[in-house]
């Protein structure tokens, strides 16, 4: 503990040295995050890949398609025109309380 000690006296002593090393030491961490995030990425396109059917392939060659036509069928049916209207009774006509 003792060498551990002397390095860290020697940093705080010298403060660029220790700007520098806490700046290696950040940029250690980012990669070793940015890694980690890459691998969880890929575990999600391979799990994605494998829903699909194995692998990730061309789909002019597999023979599946997704289309986006224009004449599909929309979600919505639009069946009956339906219009917003105001109701204009007040509330001394009802004779309620209004609320």
């Amino acid at each position: 503990m003792g060498i551990i000690g002397a390095l860290v006296a020697l940093l705080r002593a010298v403060p660029s040295l220790e700007r520098l090393f806490l700046k290696v030491h950040d940029q250690l961490r980012e990669a070793k995050a940015q890694r980690r995030y890459d691998e969880k990425l890929d575990k999600i396109d391979t799990a994605i890949a494998n829903a699909r059917g194995g692998g990730m392939s061309d789909s002019r060659v597999s023979g599946t398609e997704w289309s986006l036509d224009v004449d599909r069928t929309p979600a919505v049916s639009s069946g009956g025109t339906v219009r917003a209207r105001v109701d204009e009774g007040s509330v001394e006509k009802s004779g309620g309380t209004g609320v």
